[in-house]
């Protein structure tokens, strides 16, 4: 680490709440509200939702990282995202996060429920 900048530091010499950037060689200082650290988690934000009941395979410009569906119909709904298949039966629903994506495919003739979260 060698930026380019010193830590930055409030008055009377004491350290303000700060991290180095690498990407801009820099100290910057962290924001937040009431004390505490601003932090928001990845595939916590929804990008998309859409209901379907036919196979679809959906290609995003940006990556994403969380996935959330709900099999409304009688038979499978089955989910591929980076290689890893999820079969979800009749009731069933699947919410979780994953490496970073963007595409996957639904696979099913039933009634599905999905969001999509960056």
């Amino acid at each position: 680490m060698s930026a380019t900048d010193q830590p930055l530091v409030k008055a009377q010499g004491i350290p303000a709440p700060q991290y180095y950037n690498a990407s801009t060689n820099a100290y910057e200082a962290i924001e937040g509200e009431y004390g505490a650290n601003r932090f928001i988690e990845r595939g916590r934000i929804v990008k998309d939702a859409f209901n379907g009941n036919a196979t679809v395979t959906k290609t995003y410009n940006t990556q994403m990282f969380g996935l959330g569906i709900v099999n409304d119909g009688e038979t499978d709904v089955v989910v591929t995202v980076n290689g890893f298949t999820i079969t979800l039966k009749a009731g069933e629903s699947f919410d979780d996060l994953f490496d970073a994506f963007t595409s996957f495919t639904i696979t099913t003739t039933s009634a599905y429920r999905t969001v999509v979260r960056a």
